[in-house]
């Protein structure tokens, strides 16, 4: 850590930048204050470096100088600083990341979507509902996401949407999403999504009905109802295997 320290003041750049991966990565407190400092070099990728490694370490001094970074005119400085904020858990920062939610590099939106997720923050909720429409499927799953961490409720009708986007990483989200909430909504959606041709995304149907099995004491009054308005689905043969897990169990 000593020897990565000093390297912070190294005359070049790229050094400067893998000491302040290496000490992020490391979680060395006694780092911050070099690294606090980096984020005001005028090369980019040194201060997107040092945001990184004080998101990592969880800098609360940090805050002030990341925030600033949220309107760096370098989509990866505020990419960063935005993700650097929400590890953290910044409360201060919400007002610039929902900022950027309109921020026109998908990149910078998708890390700002994430970092409000992290955080909670039910003030983002609007922007983000409005991001599950975004052409970008990136910025669509990272919001989907973020409103499943928050428990948005408002959300319930935009994510069950998305279950049927043709993006499977889209529907693997909102699938996770619906979960965590507990929507009894999204149950018929789910269900046709266990025989989906991603496993990934099967995978992930299969955990939010768990969850929301955990959340609903009726599920399986709901998944009975549902198989019985169902009979000719192509999905009612594991709607019943679903019945019958929950019956078991």
């Amino acid at each position: 850590i000593p020897g990565l320290i000093q390297l912070l003041e190294h005359p070049n750049f790229s050094v400067r930048s893998s000491a302040a991966d290496a000490l992020g990565k490391i979680g060395s407190q006694e780092a911050i204050p070099g690294l606090i400092q980096l984020l005001e070099h005028p090369d980019s990728s040194v201060r997107s470096r040092a945001a990184d490694a004080l998101g990592k370490i969880g800098s609360q001094e940090a805050i002030p100088g990341l925030i600033q970074l949220l309107e760096h005119p370098n989509f990866s400085v505020r990419s960063l600083a935005a993700d650097a904020l929400g590890k953290i858990g910044s409360q201060e920062a919400i007002p610039g990341l929902i900022q950027l939610l309109e921020h026109p590099d998908s990149s910078v939106r998708s890390r700002a979507a994430d970092a409000l997720g992290k955080i909670g923050s039910q003030e983002a909720i609007p922007g983000l509902i409005q991001l599950l429409e975004h052409p970008n499927f990136s910025v669509r799953s990272r919001a989907a996401d973020a409103l499943g961490k928050i428990g948005s409720q408002e959300a319930i009708p935009g994510l069950i949407q998305l279950l049927e986007h043709p993006n499977f990483s889209v529907r693997s989200r909102a699938a996770d999403a619906l979960g965590k909430i507990g929507s009894q909504e999204a149950i018929p959606g789910l269900i046709q999504l266990l025989e989906d041709p991603k496993s990934y995304v099967r995978s992930s149907a299969a955990d939010a009905l768990g969850n929301i099995s955990k959340k609903t004491s009726n599920l399986v009054t709901i998944v009975a109802q549902w198989i019985k308005e169902y009979q000719d689905s192509k999905y009612v043969g594991k709607g019943i295997d679903l019945l019958w897990d929950l019956v078991c169990s």
